[in-house]
């Protein structure tokens, strides 16, 4: 299996092959504010959401003391596993993050009027997909070694 930083590297340069391609072929798929937000969910996609967050990996070290979060996740699942599945994997760790993110939200926000929203929900779809195709990315490079 290709280590961290060939996946890092494969991953970046993937991304940079493509937007560039977009940009001088003239397909804009986003504005400019979409492409950042796609930019920043596949650098956490990269970077801190990974298929390898069920090991001790430089990703679940990244956390910090969050990486507690991850513990009953990496109890859960075992490495190279269903974690590694292309779409399942992401899915699930976006399902799994995803609660605890509501939750703390819900928290924190719940005093705001309900028909109130402060990510419009475009914004969060393209900053998701941004962490699936870097996941995807991620197994299908292991797949190839």
């Amino acid at each position: 299996m290709p280590g961290y930083n060939t996946h890092r590297r494969f991953n970046y340069a993937v991304f940079l092959i493509m937007a560039a391609l977009f940009y001088f072929r003239d397909i804009m798929l986003f504005d400019m504010v979409q492409f950042f937000v796609l930019g920043a969910g596949f650098f956490a996609g990269t970077e801190f959401i990974t298929p390898d967050l069920d090991i001790e990996s430089r990703a679940i070290k990244r956390w910090g003391a969050f990486r507690a979060l991850w513990f009953p996740y990496k109890m859960i699942f075992k490495h190279g596993k269903s974690s590694h599945n292309i779409v399942y994997g992401a899915v699930v760790r976006l399902l799994y993050i995803g609660i605890i993110i509501f939750g703390v939200y819900y928290l924190l926000f719940s005093a705001l009027p309900s028909n109130m929203m402060i990510i419009p929900f475009d914004i969060v779809l393209i900053f998701l997909t941004g962490i699936i195709i870097a996941n995807a990315l991620h197994v299908m490079l292991d797949m190839l070694f």
